[in-house]
């Protein structure tokens, strides 16, 4: 996904509160708390223009809508003049969207010497987004002998000690253990200092990330876990690159993920021998593909009592693959040419986290960046709305593919409520 981290510095360059064309500073906002109309079709999106020069500028402001798969929906002309250390606020004229999902407003600004776009993505009623399910009559079938594969292979947990500062909340331990296909897989465990049995947070990584310790509780286990491929975990066959998540395309037995899914279940298994973790708290939280892992250990594996879901990964891939273009899908197709996109469909089925949904026990909070082009909040939704079990979502309206750092508070916050820690 090395165009997904590009893409995003592009982004990021154009994502501050205010940019400047000429002698022009202008900001685009969402006249939105949180950027999601509920229960009406429309939202107010608007630029914010100021004038820092010592004369009167002409300029135009193109506006576009499109769905989030960028079919163009209307475009509109607008001439403005506006004087020196003036201040417009330029609306886009009403509109009514056509249907509930998500839209992107672009704003194309014009001066005698510059142009500059501008885009927000916002949503109409995403509770009620849907697309069929392609789940194969053989899916459940698929999973239970993955699992049974999984339980062949002996774990070997291997806990070693690692010495760490006395200040520190908790006790550091390094865990090895054996999965899917005899692969090690490795990550961190925190063990409170004081003795007894405590909730515990299995925290599962996004693409490529090596997850570290966090100490962040005294009261509280939390394993930092690397699936194969991630941290110190074994590769699994080739060498670690951004084309990963394409390997074995062709086949759902043979799929990159395959792998990760089971590796994730494996971790359960590991927090379950334990007797300091109460088997009746254990969390799974994670973002990006760490999301999509969320749901599908969540769905895979009832032990977990609580699936928290970040800006998540493998949800929706026929909607994923019309808004997204990656270049490690065009580089499989050249080099397999008995390659289609129904057959990838085919083996994505096998792990799209909306056919798992419904095998989702457990409350789910579920976290979005509104203008998220990596992981777009429409396919996010779909696997959300056919969970059938207690949720929540929050939407941050100016984020992309990232949480503020306010987030991660709040979820601490609200997952030591969930486990009526403070009591």
């Amino acid at each position: 996904m090395r165009q997904s981290i590009l893409f995003l510095l592009l982004i990021m360059m154009f994502s501050t509160s205010w940019a400047q064309t000429d002698s022009l500073k202008i900001n685009i906002e969402i006249n939105d708390e949180d950027g999601i109309s509920q229960d009406k079709n429309t939202i107010q999106v608007f630029l914010t223009v100021k004038n820092d020069s010592h004369k009167k500028i002409d300029f135009t402001t193109q506006w576009s809508i499109l769905t989030d798969d960028w079919k163009p929906l209307k475009t509109v002309s607008l001439s403005h003049s506006i004087k020196h250390t003036q201040q417009l606020r330029i609306d886009y004229p009403h509109f009514q969207f056509p249907k509930n999902g998500f839209y992107r407003i672009q704003a194309k600004v014009s001066s005698p010497s510059n142009q500059t776009s501008y885009e927000r993505v916002i949503g109409i009623n995403p509770e009620e987004i849907t697309a069929p399910l392609d789940k194969k009559e053989d899916f459940d079938l698929f999973w239970k002998n993955a699992i049974d594969e999984l339980s062949n292979v002996k774990p070997q947990y291997n806990i070693i000690p690692v010495l760490r500062d006395k200040n520190t909340k908790t006790n550091l331990f390094k865990v090895e253990m054996k999965s899917y296909l005899g692969k090690t897989v490795r990550g961190w465990l925190e063990v409170p200092k004081k003795k007894g049995i405590y909730p515990a947070l299995l925290r599962v990584p996004g693409y490529q990330e090596n997850m570290k310790p966090i100490d962040v509780a005294e009261d509280m286990i939390v394993f930092s876990f690397n699936t194969r491929d991630h941290g110190e975990s074994d590769d699994s066959g080739d060498p670690r690159n951004w084309d990963m998540w394409v390997r074995g395309f062709d086949s759902e037995d043979d799929y990159y993920y395959k792998g990760l899914f089971l590796d994730c279940i494996r971790a359960m298994d590991f927090l379950a021998t334990r007797q300091d973790v109460d088997p009746n708290r254990i969390a799974i939280w994670g973002g990006s593909q760490g999301g999509g892992l969320s749901f599908s250990t969540a769905a895979l594996d009832n032990r977990v009592a609580l699936c928290i879901a970040d800006i998540p990964y493998m949800c929706e891939y026929e909607k994923y693959f019309e808004i997204t273009y990656w270049q490690e899908v065009s580089t499989w197709f050249k080099s397999h040419p008995g390659s289609t996109w129904k057959t990838i469909l085919n083996t994505l089925s096998y792990y799209d986290t909306k056919n798992f949904a419904d095998k989702i026990e457990c409350p789910v909070w579920m976290g979005i960046g509104l203008q998220d082009d990596v992981c777009p909040p429409s396919t996010s939704f779909v696997t959300y709305n056919y969970v059938q079990s207690e949720k929540e979502y929050t939407v941050y309206k100016n984020s992309q593919h990232w949480q503020p750092k306010g987030h991660y508070e709040m979820r601490f916050k609200q997952l030591r409520q969930f486990f009526n820690m403070d009591n």
